[in-house]
C-alpha cells in the first residue's frame, strides 16, 4: 500500500477549501500573477518543518515540478516572487491559518494535569534578535535591533492560545493589557507570569474580572500581613500570608492578596509568589508557578527546530508571516501528535518530521513507539563471541 509523503500528510490537516476562503476574505490573491497564496504558506511551511533558512533551497524544491508538490496544489516558487510576497503578502490568511490549527489541536489536547476548575495559562515573551541595519523598523537597545514574540501557553495541550509579535521595545505588560483572548479573560483562569507582568493596577483589573494569577514578588514589595496561615517548613513553606499591600503603587491594587514564601530543599533558593487564589494549597500554588517553565521549553523548542533566528526578509511584515508559519507548524505537529496519541515528546516529534518529510510512511509509524530490542543473555554472547 503507498502511502502520501510525510509533508502531504502534515499539509492535510489544513482544508485547501477553508485556505481559500481566507484568501478571498483578505483578497489576498488580489492581482497576484505568479505566486498565490496556497503555494507561498506551503513554502515557507516546508522551510520551516526542514529547517531551510534559505530561498534559493526553498526554490530548487518548488521550482523542478516535483509531482508530489503538485499534487498538494503547490506551484512553482522563484526566488524574487518569493521575497516579494514576504515583504508585501497580507498576514490575515495567516493569522485565520494559526486560529484554526489552534482551534484543532485545542479539541484533541489530552485533559489538563492540573485537577482543578478553569484554565490555565503560562504568559512570557521571548526576544528574537535581528539586525538593526536591515530591520530598522526593530529597535531595541544600545543599537541592537530585535522582535519579540509575546504568548500565553495553555498548560493543558502546550497550545500558544495567543501569539503577539512586536519590536524589541514594547514592554511584557503593555502586549498582557491589550490581550482580547475571551479564554484568557474569562472568569476562572488562571494565568502564570514572572515579576515584568507585576503592574498591580492592571492585576486588580484581572481580579475584579474573576481573572487569577500567580506571579512573582518584586523585591521592593511593601505590605501590611492580614492573616498568617500554617506552612509546613519541612516542605519548604516559609510563611503563607494574606497581605494588603501599602506602598503608592501598591494601592493601585484594591483587595488583598495572598503571600507565599518557598524555599526549595534541594537548591534553598527562595521564591516569593503573590496570588490572588485564597482556595487552594500552598503546594498547590508552588506547583503552579514551577509549571511555568512549560512556556519556557516552548520557546525552546521553536527556536531549536523551526526558522526563527534566521529570517528569508528583513522587512516587519516578511518577519511576522515567517514566526506565524513557525508557530502553525509547530501546532500542526501538535495535532498529529494528539490524532495519533503519540507518547514521544514535542522536541522529538519536530525531528522526525523535519528529517523524514518527503519520506512515504504513515506518521503513525514515525510518532510511534520505537521496537524493543531483544538483547542476549551475557552467557550466550559470550559463546557466540568465541
Amino acid at each position: 500500500m503507498g502511502y502520501p509523503a510525510v509533508f502531504s500528510q502534515i499539509v492535510k490537516q489544513i482544508p485547501r477549501s477553508k485556505f481559500e476562503s481566507w484568501v478571498q476574505k483578505h483578497e489576498a490573491d488580489k492581482g497576484v500573477r505568479s505566486l498565490d497564496s496556497w503555494t507561498w504558506f506551503g513554502a515557507l511551511l516546508f522551510g520551516q518543518l526542514t529547517g531551510h533558512d534559505s530561498i534559493r533551497a526553498i526554490e530548487r524544491v518548488f521550482a523542478t515540478s516535483d509531482p508530489t508538490m503538485k499534487k498538494m496544489g503547490f506551484g512553482p516558487v522563484r526566488k524574487s516572487t518569493l521575497a516579494d510576497a514576504n515583504r508585501v503578502r497580507s498576514l490575515g490568511v495567516l493569522e485565520d491559518c494559526f486560529a484554526f490549527a489552534l482551534s484543532r489541536a485545542r479539541e484533541l489536547s489530552p485533559k489538563s494535569a492540573f485537577r482543578f476548575k478553569g484554565d490555565v495559562f503560562a504568559l512570557d515573551s521571548s526576544t528574537i534578535e535581528l539586525c538593526l541595519s536591515l530591520s530598522p523598523w526593530a529597535q531595541f537597545h544600545h543599537g541592537q535591533g530585535a522582535c519579540k514574540l509575546h504568548t500565553a501557553i495553555d498548560l493543558a495541550g502546550d497550545l500558544p492560545e495567543v501569539a503577539v509579535i512586536t519590536s524589541g521595545r514594547v514592554h511584557d505588560v503593555r502586549v498582557a493589557r491589550n490581550l482580547k483572548n475571551p479564554r484568557l479573560l474569562s472568569a476562572g483562569a488562571t494565568w502564570i507570569m514572572d515579576r515584568a507582568y507585576v503592574d498591580y493596577g492592571w492585576l486588580s483589573e484581572l481580579n475584579q474580572k474573576g481573572v487569577f494569577f500567580v506571579t512573582r514578588a518584586k523585591s521592593n514589595c511593601r505590605f501590611k500581613v492580614r492573616k498568617s496561615r500554617k506552612t509546613d517548613r519541612t516542605r519548604g513553606h516559609i510563611c503563607d500570608q494574606e497581605i494588603y499591600l501599602k506602598s503608592q503603587r501598591g494601592r493601585r491594587y484594591k483587595g488583598k492578596l495572598r503571600r507565599i514564601r518557598f524555599r526549595d530543599p534541594d537548591t534553598a533558593k527562595s521564591l516569593t509568589f503573590l496570588t490572588n487564589r485564597m482556595d487552594l494549597a500552598t503546594q498547590t500554588i508552588c506547583d503552579l508557578y514551577k509549571a511555568r517553565w512549560k512556556v519556557e521549553l516552548f520557546f525552546k523548542t521553536l527556536k531549536q527546530y523551526l526558522r526563527v533566528k534566521k529570517f528569508l526578509g528583513t522587512s516587519a511584515n516578511a518577519v511576522k508571516a515567517q514566526i506565524l508559519v513557525a508557530l502553525i507548524a509547530y501546532l500542526l505537529v501538535q495535532i498529529l501528535r494528539f490524532a495519533h496519541r503519540s507518547y514521544i515528546s514535542i522536541a522529538d516529534a519536530m525531528a522526525v518530521v523535519g528529517t523524514l518529510l518527503l519520506l512515504k510512511e504513515p506518521l503513525s509509524r514515525l510518532l510511534g513507539s520505537l521496537p524493543r530490542v531483544t538483547r542476549h543473555p551475557p552467557t550466550l554472547q559470550m559463546e557466540l563471541d568465541l
